[in-house]
Formats: structure tokens, C-alpha cells, sequence
């Protein structure tokens, strides 16, 4: 058991102050994007105490510190435990499933195509649980919203696509739709952003929130496609607690707020607007899924709620106001976002642990028990339901 020194990740669209805040540190003047907690070779977690990377720890001795299933996982930890701060929108993005990361990525070393697109062979799939309220665009709406949509503008060049648009075979004429979008001039992008912006939206699934959003995303980037897919997708407000899991092909968009989010242990991400980073339409059309697909958001149940998820991982929220006790079926990695806590393993070692303070827990330790009345967001492999609290 080893805590986890801060590993921060400045992104431009991070928040200045949200996790110095979590961490009960002065903040800088950088934005601190993400906090990574895990084991992936881009950035990996080292420890407090020896300042040893935890990518090391486990490939020297990967059945101790990640059990019986170590081969499963090809010997890696197979989750990167996040905390996002959001102050401004991430670009609008897919993830490819493991088959899709295999080939783009043998595609990539071979030829050189997509190569700041696959960074690894490893698929991505990812879940978020909201820690303050937290805006998103999640998949595309029905086509008939989108027709809506599209005769509340009354543009002629969006009338067009409408025409392609057919409710009959949605999943087809979207992808067609799209296509034609990605593949739009600046003018008549600028024009139709220009027009949409002066239209009365009211009748559509659109609310002022969302073209709160859109008004600034075409301030900044005025004749961008991703526009016009941002109008085409779900929008979402998660409350905190609120869960949600986001399946390789789900195109995705986090626009403000404070999360707490499970990746595979993979960077894998396929832009195709809305960003200053590279974008592959081609790679994007190829890979996302073109289903209308509405978000299926989980509440906590109960003060101590395992949320569901096809994943490898499980993310548990702990709401604790006494002891909690657990019985490892793998690693876990455990962060207190309210308050501090005990933790003890079952060999007698303790940490007082800091509101923020990341705590990695190897399998080899067996077992914990924590005290404390504080909100811990813990990722393990496998099912909790040794886990019990006292």
C-alpha cells in the first residue's frame, strides 16, 4: 500500500483551481486539467515515499501487485483513474474498440497513416461519475429532433442535408449526413452558424444552456464542422453521484464540470472538431457508432453504490460515516474527495490520508479496513461484494 504522489496533466481547457482546491495545495499559474492515478506509460503515478513509478512496481512483480488475473490484463494494470476539472469544452471525440485500436494501430506502424491518432493497440472505454454538476454532449439525437432542428434554422445548405437524413435507415443517411458536414467549406459554415444563432430555437430540444455553449464554441472556432455535429448530439447534465458510461463509438463531448473518470489503460482518442489538436474525419467516420443513442445515467442507490458497467473496472462511491471494510479481488486505487480517512491493510500498515490523496492498494495486500467520515471514489478490478461496512 503506497500513497500516490499529485501527477497533473495542464491541458488548456483545465480548471485553475478545482483539484489544488481537492488537494488542499495553493494553486498555480497553470490549469490543472486532469489528475492521473495509474500506471499508463505516458504519465505514470509514482509513489510518495520512494518516488518509484507505478508502472515499475507492477511489471517487476505484476502477480503480487495485480492478482491471479495479471495475464488477463497482458501483465498491466488495466484502468487509468481520473479526476477532470473542466473549465472549457474538450474537443468532440470517439474512442475505438479493442479490434479498431489493433488495426489502426498495425495500420499506423506500417504506413504511417494515423499517427497522432493510435497511440497503442489498446481499445478505450470509459466511465464518468460526476462530482459538481457537469454539462456534456453524449451521442446523437433521434432524426427527428434533428429535422427540427434543421427547419428552425431554415438555412439552405442544412435544408439540403435533411434531405439525406431519412428516418427509415437513420443509422445509414446519418453517417451520410455527417460525412457531407465534416467535408463543408468554411463560408458555408460560418454562414450556417451565422444564421443558427439568429433563429428561434425554441421549438426544438435545444435549450438556452446548450446555445449558451454554441455561442461561444463558434467564437472560437467560427467555421468549424464539430458545430454542426454539437447541434446533432445529446445534451447532458449530470447531478452529483450521477454515472455515466461511455462505450467505444459513443461520439463525446465534456463541456464544464468536475468529474471522476475510469479509462481503459489506453490514450486512444479520435478528434473530429471543436478542438486545436489534430482531427481524422476519416479515421472518426470509420469507427463511430451513427446509432441515436440516449444516455443511460445511474444514481447512487445507497451510501455505499457499485455502479454498473460492461468494464473490466468497477467504480464504487463510498459515502462513509463509519468503518468500511474490504476483502481485495484485485488492485484498487481510492481517492477521499470530502474529508480525510484511515486506512489500515491486513498486514497492520496505516495512512491518515488526506482529503485528495491518492492511495494505491497492490493485491498482495489482501485486505483494508478504512475509518472516516468522508466521500471515497474507489476503482477496483472485479466484483465488490466481499466489501462490507461496520
Amino acid at each position: 500500500m503506497d500513497l500516490l504522489a499529485p501527477n497533473i496533466q495542464h491541458y488548456h481547457w483545465g480548471d485553475y483551481s478545482f483539484i489544488p482546491e481537492l488537494q488542499r495545495r495553493p494553486k498555480g499559474d497553470q490549469p490543472e486539467a486532469e489528475l492521473w492515478m495509474g500506471a499508463h506509460p505516458t504519465s505514470p503515478s509514482r509513489t510518495v515515499e520512494s518516488n518509484r513509478g507505478l508502472d515499475d512496481i507492477i511489471s517487476t512483480d505484476p502477480q503480487n501487485t495485480l492478482g491471479p488475473h495479471a495475464s488477463d490484463f497482458q501483465n498491466e494494470l488495466p484502468f487509468i483513474m481520473k479526476i477532470l476539472a473542466i473549465r472549457e469544452p474538450l474537443s468532440i471525440q470517439v474512442h475505438p474498440n479493442a479490434k479498431q485500436a489493433e488495426e489502426g494501430f498495425t495500420s499506423m506502424q506500417s504506413s504511417l497513416t494515423g499517427a497522432q491518432s493510435y497511440s497503442s493497440p489498446q481499445g478505450k472505454e470509459e466511465v464518468v461519475c460526476a462530482l459538481t454538476e457537469t454539462d456534456l454532449k453524449f451521442g446523437f439525437r433521434e432524426v427527428n429532433e434533428i429535422h427540427t432542428i434543421i427547419d428552425a434554422a431554415g438555412h439552405s445548405e442544412l435544408s439540403r442535408l435533411k434531405e439525406s437524413l431519412s428516418e427509415e435507415t437513420p443509422d445509414e443517411s446519418l453517417k451520410e449526413t455527417i460525412q457531407k458536414i465534416l467535408s463543408t467549406d468554411s463560408d458555408t459554415i460560418r454562414s450556417i452558424t451565422s444564421t443558427v444563432l439568429s433563429s428561434d430555437m425554441s421549438a426544438t430540444v435545444i435549450n438556452e444552456k446548450e446555445t449558451e455553449y454554441f455561442t461561444a464554441l463558434s467564437e472560437t472556432y467560427p467555421d468549424d464542422p464539430g458545430l454542426l455535429l454539437f447541434l446533432f448530439m445529446n445534451f447532458v447534465t449530470l447531478k452529483p453521484g450521477d454515472f455515466l458510461y461511455v462505450s467505444p463509438g459513443v461520439t463525446h463531448a465534456y463541456l464544464r464540470g468536475n468529474v471522476v473518470e475510469i479509462t481503459s489503460n489506453s490514450d486512444n482518442v479520435i478528434r473530429c472538431g471543436l478542438t486545436p489538436k489534430y482531427v481524422n474525419a476519416q479515421e472518426f467516420l470509420s469507427i463511430a457508432s451513427f446509432v441515436s443513442e440516449q444516455p443511460k445515467i445511474q444514481t447512487p442507490a445507497k451510501s455505499l453504490h457499485s455502479y454498473e458497467s460492461p468494464t473490466p473496472f468497477l467504480l464504487t462511491r463510498l459515502n462513509l460515516n463509519k468503518e468500511f471494510e474490504a476483502i481485495l479481488q484485485g488492485p484498487e486505487i481510492l481517492i477521499s474527495t470530502q474529508n480525510n480517512f484511515k486506512i489500515t491493510n491486513s498486514s497492520g500498515n496505516s495512512f491518515h490520508v488526506e482529503q485528495g490523496q491518492p492511495v494505491w492498494v497492490p493485491y498482495s495486500d489482501s485486505g483494508y479496513r478504512i475509518t472516516g467520515n468522508c466521500l471515497i471514489f474507489r476503482c477496483s478490478i472485479g466484483n465488490s461484494i466481499y466489501s462490507k461496512p461496520y
